[in-house]
């Protein structure tokens, strides 16, 4: 049987197309997630199966060639996986079959919503196939590792499985981008965006008005909880009046590592710190009755 269809060369086509499945996802490239997830479970699929017997992914179509050359067929992705959980190997259900069909290009996901889900799904039948082959998790996922063992885990909730991977994503992304630098060129980044925070800052301006109410947003300075650089935390009012707001965390953006967060569930699940989401006893928005409802920046008074 031609090398590329040993166990070894199946084994390690699947491990570094994984890896790029995984990256794809942290860029937010989830169509090209789904083509290299769906690559990566057809080459495990496959090396398990001829792992057991090399017959079992041969589809029975073979094509004699110029000077009695032989070439077998070998069966499809959905094929390899209805074959396993004949043999009990691992489920092909409806989730599985979709990323399957994502890859294939017979669906579409729209936007990538679909996609950007599948991580779980994707984790979880490389988990059942591994488990059968008694290779433990790290020799597949390598750095994936504690990524995958967070979007398998049923302990946490949906939001903090979405949070703590998207976290683990943004530090591999960051630690990516120093590759072939000097060992201090992370450290010496980190500390030039990590000072400014130990100092209070606060920006303010309007984002416009709607139905005649003014629109704010507060933007404060906090620790991104992914790679511990400098992370613009923005605030919201969640309730008004002509001389004041409440405010509450909207989203969080690192732009050192790409972390973004929405929503202040997020933002707790993260373990940033949402008490910068509070003001100081000090600062307080003020605005005047008679100021126009669409002005270009409101003010900020500390003290």
């Amino acid at each position: 049987m031609d090398d590329s269809l040993g166990f070894e060369s199946l084994f390690e086509g699947a491990k570094k197309t994984a890896y790029k499945a995984m990256d794809d996802h942290a860029r937010g490239e989830y169509d090209e997630f789904a083509l290299h997830a769906g690559v990566a479970i057809e080459r495990l699929a496959k090396a398990v199966l001829v792992k057991m017997n090399p017959m079992y992914i041969a589809s029975g179509k073979v094509h004699i060639g110029p000077q009695s050359k032989v070439k077998i067929y070998t069966i499809t992705a959905s094929e390899a996986l209805t074959r396993l959980q004949s043999l009990g190997i691992c489920k092909y259900d409806t989730d599985l079959k979709m990323l399957i069909e994502q890859r294939n290009g017979t669906v579409h996901a729209t936007g990538g919503d679909e996609s950007k889900t599948q991580i779980p799904t994707f984790a979880k039948v490389i988990t059942a196939m591994l488990k059968h082959l008694g290779i433990p998790d790290y020799d597949f996922w390598g750095r994936w590792t504690s990524a995958v063992d967070v979007a398998v885990s049923r302990q946490r909730n949906e939001i903090q499985r979405d949070v703590e991977l998207r976290m683990k994503q943004a530090r591999h992304l960051f630690d990516d981008r120093f590759k072939g630098l000097p060992e201090k060129a992370k450290e010496q980044v980190l500390k030039e965006y990590v000072e400014p925070v130990n100092v209070p800052f606060y920006s303010a301006r309007a984002d416009g008005a709607e139905d005649d109410v003014l629109a704010l947003a507060l933007f404060v300075t906090t620790t991104c909880p992914a790679c511990g650089g400098q992370a613009r935390l923005k605030l919201r009012p969640v309730s008004t009046t002509q001389t004041g707001a409440q405010l509450a965390p909207e989203s969080l953006a690192c732009g050192l590592c790409n972390l973004v967060l929405d929503g202040p569930d997020q933002i707790a699940a993260s373990g940033a710190d949402v008490e910068k989401a509070q003001l100081p006893a000090g600062v307080a928005f003020t605005w005047g009755p008679t100021l126009a409802f669409t002005p270009k920046i409101s003010q900020v008074h500390s003290g």
